[in-house]
């Protein structure tokens, strides 16, 4: 087990875990955040909600409610987000607006 627990990851996209558990709101039923996604020079996490919105915390996200900065765009619930290889812009995917959304990160 030691030897696996500090291994750098090349992603980190799971909603569950302790560097994401600041994503998750007040009131959350456990299926209102649909994705996260690490960028690459892990130092922001971005989440994807029911609510069509797009979050960017500070990444380990492991302060409960943790601040973040809110993005709207979408007009249902957004399903994924991922960041580009270089961590300039980030892309979201719409639900039943079935959208794709370019982000830019500054």
């Amino acid at each position: 087990m030691d030897t696996v627990r500090n291994l750098p990851w090349a992603t980190s996209t799971c909603t569950l875990g302790f560097s994401t558990f600041g994503v998750w709101p007040d009131g959350a039923d456990g299926t209102d955040i649909n994705a996260v996604c690490r960028s690459h020079d892990s130092s922001l996490l971005a989440s994807a909600d029911d609510f069509g919105k797009v979050h960017l915390f500070s990444f380990p996200c492991s302060q409960p409610r943790a601040p973040s900065h809110m993005y709207g765009g979408h007009s249902s619930h957004v399903t994924n987000v991922a960041f580009l290889h270089d961590d300039s812009h980030l892309i979201s995917t719409g639900g039943k607006d079935t959208s794709i959304l370019q982000w830019v990160v500054a």
